[in-house]
């Protein structure tokens, strides 16, 4: 059976929806795996093949009381916050999400982590000491091989200001080359394996800091005397979940 993927939708979430580990339907979709990498972020359109559940059966002791834990949930969200590349570490947030309220602070990275349903679809975050807010569009992040999913991360970083269509514009061309200048490639407003990848860990990776790079009001940015360390990257494969990356905080934030 068939499931057509529709905006929003993460391999999570499907596999919540229609009781399976995340990993299992992953597997069972090889092509789109390789095809897609990144079990957070799909496509609209691509298909899911649904495997048929095998019944597991377990040995009990009868009249007595036996627990059972079900795996896979809660999903683990992750963001980034930055401002201007620099990390918002060690801040105070106020995380929303599909109702449900988490509050904490940022480690040294600007990093939050928090468990949520991997059904979730959206939220809010807001991080008080700032003066900053942004909404949260949980799974709507797409590949980075489609035109849209370029848009979506450019947004996010505060280079592209129209909305993600997946068309080609003069727009799109023109933040393709801010970007590229912003990271020090040739801004030629072309996408090139090079500009892909500068986006790739600027949006999909928790990464270090741009060392040339500073925030041009130093009450915006995030504590300057100890800089934060570099991260290895994330694999999805290691922990799926909703794993987004808030890398410039704007009015709206698509994440994965």
């Amino acid at each position: 059976m068939g499931y057509i993927v529709q905006p929003g939708d993460c391999i999570m979430s499907i596999a919540s929806t229609r009781g399976f580990l995340w990993q299992t339907l992953w597997n069972a979709n090889p092509e789109l795996k390789t095809q897609r990498k990144n079990p957070n972020v799909i496509f609209p359109g691509d298909v899911i093949e649904i495997p048929d559940k095998v019944l597991r059966e377990e040995d009990c002791v009868t009249e007595q009381l036996h627990k059972f834990v079900k795996k896979g949930t809660p999903a683990k969200f992750r963001l980034v916050v930055e401002q201007f590349k620099v990390p918002l570490a060690n801040r105070r947030y106020i995380l929303e999400i599909d109702g449900k309220v988490f509050e904490g602070t940022t480690d040294d990275k600007g990093l939050l982590e928090v468990g949520i349903d991997p059904a979730a679809r959206g939220g809010r975050l807001q991080m008080p000491d700032d003066g900053l807010e942004c909404a949260l569009a949980l799974g709507h992040l797409d590949p980075l091989d489609e035109l849209i999913g370029i848009q979506q991360r450019l947004q996010n970083l505060g280079f592209y200001f129209s909305e993600a269509d997946g068309k080609d514009n003069e727009e799109t061309r023109v933040a393709i080359a801010d970007f590229q200048a912003s990271v020090s490639l040739d801004a030629t407003g072309e996408l090139d394996d090079a500009t892909r990848a500068k986006l790739f860990n600027m949006q999909d990776q928790i990464h270090p800091p741009a060392e040339e790079e500073a925030a041009p009001d130093e009450s915006l940015a995030g504590p300057s005397d100890v800089p934060p360390p570099s991260a290895p990257e994330i694999d999805p494969e290691e922990d799926a979940a909703e794993m987004a990356r808030l890398l410039a905080l704007d009015d709206q934030m698509v994440a994965a």
